[in-house]
């Protein structure tokens, strides 16, 4: 019914740190270790570590779109459950989160995910705000009752296999990371499928990624193209697109003084434009929530 896919890229030290806590918590169900084309070692120790537990080990670096997408087409279970190797969960953490799917309108679910580094912010009740023409996420604070949230963050969610299936997985143009989950959670708003926060339920991340020890200037290029393609890949809405079209000479004008990485990364979105305005159009053919709506579902400002 349940499989747990836990993808790794250059997390040798962190596997050896989170995994035998959450083997321990998750005792009994289907775990998928997803090695990403790790070069630190990480796939020597897997075989000890990961003991009884599935293991995939690719090839090469796929990003992490490719590394779930292969989790998920090696398992069969109803419900698939996402956890990132630096997350913390305590047994039964699924308890509070499985009857919500009771909603055959609900797509995924994320628990309340702490981060104790930042005085225990909580990364899980994702929403957004649309200004200048540019789409940012964020996340409510303080909110203490299921709700209905934009997307579910990659670093621990649940999600409903057969919607995941029909949307394609995650898209791997965002490769090789950020804005995917993101984008998977858009899109089956999109349809009318739901994401919720289910603060009963609770995790923690210690934001311990290997992407934090990547160079700064080339994730904050990943960053603002994926944010980019975003954009243009899934907003639709006329009034939108028309700000988005205004504000964006300013914003690269101003930020051609002061953030080089946002203009290297415009200019890689620039250059896959038409893929995504391919992809948009595509995905517009199963639309049943407008931009708008789904906004106003979220509490995107």
């Amino acid at each position: 019914m349940i499989s747990v896919i836990i993808p790794i890229y250059n997390g040798r030290e962190l596997l050896q740190t989170f995994l035998p806590g959450l083997q321990k918590a998750l005792a009994g169900m289907d775990i998928v270790v997803v090695d990403d084309g790790s070069t630190d070692g990480t796939a020597d120790i897997l075989p000890r570590l990961a003991q009884a537990n599935r293991i995939i080990v690719r090839d090469k670096n796929g990003g992490f779109s490719a590394a779930v997408n292969d989790g998920i087409r090696a398992t069969n279970s109803d419900f698939i459950v996402l956890l990132n190797n630096d997350v913390e969960v305590s047994e039964g953490f699924l308890d509070s989160i499985l009857p919500l799917f009771d909603d055959e309108t609900v797509f995924s679910v994320s628990p309340k995910i702490l981060l104790p580094k930042y005085d225990n912010l909580d990364e899980g009740c994702k929403t957004g705000a649309w200004h200048h023409g540019i789409f940012y996420t964020d996340q409510r604070q303080g909110v203490s009752q299921p709700t209905p949230i934009l997307y579910t963050t990659g670093c621990a969610a649940v999600y409903r296999r057969s919607m995941l299936e029909k949307l394609g997985g995650f898209d791997e143009a965002y490769s090789p990371f950020y804005w995917e989950d993101t984008d998977l959670g858009y899109r089956a708003w999109k349809r009318g499928w739901k994401s919720l926060y289910q603060p009963a339920s609770v995790v923690h991340h210690q934001h311990s990624a290997s992407i934090s020890l990547m160079n700064r200037d080339y994730t904050a290029s990943i960053k603002a193209r994926n944010s980019l393609f975003f954009i243009w890949r899934n907003i639709d809405d006329p009034d939108l697109i028309s700000r988005h079209r205004m504000w964006l000479p300013l914003t690269l004008l101003r930020r051609s003084v002061c953030d080089r990485p946002f203009i290297k990364g415009w200019c890689e979105a620039y250059l896959r434009k038409d893929e995504a305005s391919a992809a948009r159009k595509i995905d517009s053919g199963f639309r049943t929530l407008s931009d708008r709506e789904i906004f106003s579902i979220c509490g995107v400002k």
